[in-house]
């Protein structure tokens, strides 16, 4: 059948960064003999709201001449990576079907990189090496292969990353172990070192100013060294007398023992008595007159006083708190009988707010932002190796709680806290890292290790006199422990203790 229309549009080709619009105008002949109604659509965009047209529908008699107005919008984030693209301009009847026109229209995206990096802790504390996490995003709209590197203005600190490269495609998240090193001071105060992490993807580079606070092998200053190498002096001339007193003594037993012999002649020995029986018989010569006066020194070979082994310093024990919320028990104080999701402010009647950070999770678990309670029962024949968790809090995803257990979480407080003791537990030997963030914005982290699962083990901190009073804590996986999706190294919260500052 014969065209109802003709179509034509203009500009011809458009370019357009994110976050850009421009207007395309789209003039309509109806070449029809009957009057008809024309509507403008676009398609070939990632949603129907990155356009408008206006009037939505143009009447025009036979022969008569109409314009449609587009707007055409790239999104700012995601939607289009950048590149060329086709867009199809469509001009049709909304009452007859057969009425309908497509038009092309070019559409370059224009590159758009941008790359944000997120370092956790700012500030490390260690002895020779010092560990970092960073978390990159990729929230441009190209792919972007990063470079992670580091410098230091003193060029005394080494930098190790795990893994150094990292390809991200538009939207992105993916993290790196990054670990420093250098000398560590032999006494003194403790040594801190700024140093600068450092992303690069071509052109971008994003940079975080960071610190490594080193403490010294002998605490206490050059007094307290002093002290130690007098001591280890006395230590060894203790040593050596008491290897001379040692060797007087040994003389004087030997000369106390030996048979006494007159000054001029050999005096015979005493000779048993035959008519006395053995209990009776002499043992040995007379004693000269004076001897009896004289002390015997005792045996060289007796043992001293011996001290009780030094015990294990054992579990570390929290600290005095005057809140306390255990995560195994509801808000009415009974036992927590089943799974389920909580709201971040299930708590907030108690002062504390609980939050998943999923940005600083594995990018399989980006959308980790449930919290929940969850119960893992002792059961000899399960093989869950979280089996006889008991009940715990977690981070997961809210469609399947039991999925990304990994995320970190964030314990916000209704007022600042100078103390906290906060409760995990895990598999022997995995290591989790609460991180107290202080209200002047410096921060410091506390690593703890899981004994044994179900046993509630405390990471405790006070705010030592002078600092300002910690405004959260953020508790996860250690910098050096990866993360296993498969539930070996979950987040598993027990309970938190803290002290809130007075009002």
């Amino acid at each position: 059948m014969a065209i109802a229309m003709k179509v034509t549009v203009s500009p011809e080709r458009i370019s357009l960064g994110p976050g850009e619009s421009a207007d395309v105008e789209v003039t309509v002949q109806n070449a029809s003999q009957v009057v008809e109604h024309f509507a403008g659509h676009i398609v070939g965009l990632p949603s129907n709201d990155l356009f408008r047209c206006e009037p939505d529908v143009v009447k025009l008699r036979p022969k008569e001449v109409g314009t449609l107005r587009m707007q055409i919008t790239v999104p700012e984030r995601g939607g289009l990576v950048a590149g060329p693209y086709i867009l199809g301009l469509v001009v049709k009847s909304p009452y007859s079907q057969e009425v309908s026109r497509c038009e092309e229209l070019p559409l370059d995206v224009r590159p758009a990189p941008a790359l944000t990096m997120n370092v956790q802790p700012e500030v490390a504390n260690g002895g020779k090496i010092g560990n970092y996490v960073v978390n990159l995003a990729n929230e441009g709209n190209m792919p972007m292969a990063v470079t992670l590197s580091g410098s230091d203005p003193e060029n005394r600190v080494g930098f190790k990353f795990a893994p150094r490269e990292l390809r991200l495609e538009p939207g992105m998240v993916a993290g790196a172990q990054v670990t420093v090193n250098s000398d560590q001071p032999l006494t003194g105060q403790e040594k801190r070192r700024s140093a600068t992490l450092r992303a690069n993807a071509g052109d971008t580079v994003v940079e975080k100013p960071v610190s490594f606070v080193q403490r010294p092998k002998i605490r206490g200053g050059w007094m307290k060294f002093a002290a130690l190498a007098a001591g280890l002096a006395v230590l060894g001339g203790a040593t050596v007398g008491g290897a001379l007193l040692l060797r007087d003594i040994k003389t004087q037993n030997a000369a106390a023992t030996a048979p006494m012999q007159p000054p001029q002649a050999q005096q015979p020995q005493p000779q048993p008595n035959p008519q006395l029986p053995p209990a009776q018989q002499p043992s040995q010569a007379p004693a000269p007159p004076n001897a009896s006066s004289a002390a015997a020194p005792p045996p060289p070979n007796s043992p001293a006083p011996s001290q009780p082994p030094a015990q294990p310093s054992g579990a570390p024990q929290p600290v005095a708190v005057t809140d306390n919320i255990d995560f195994e028990q509801d808000l009415s104080g009974q036992s927590v009988s089943r799974d389920g999701p909580i709201a971040a402010n299930h708590y907030a009647d108690k002062g504390l707010t609980v939050i998943a950070l999923p940005d600083r999770g594995p990018i399989q678990c980006k959308n980790a932002t449930q919290m929940a309670l969850r119960i893992n029962r002792a059961n000899p024949n399960s093989t869950n190796p979280l089996a006889g968790a008991g009940v715990y809090l977690t981070s997961g995803i809210p469609t399947e709680i039991r999925e990304c257990n990994i995320v970190p979480v964030r314990m916000q407080f209704d007022r600042p806290i100078t103390a906290v003791n906060v409760y995990f537990t895990g598999l022997p030997g995995t290591r989790y890292t609460a991180t107290m963030t202080f209200l002047d914005g410096t921060q410091q982290a506390v690593q703890g290790t899981a004994t044994k699962i179900g046993e509630r083990v405390p990471i405790a901190f006070q705010v030592p006199q002078g600092k300002q009073p910690i405004k959260d804590v953020v508790f996860g996986l250690s910098p050096d422990v990866q993360p296993d999706i498969g539930g070996r190294t979950n987040i598993l919260l027990k309970g938190v203790g803290f002290t809130r500052v007075p009002q």
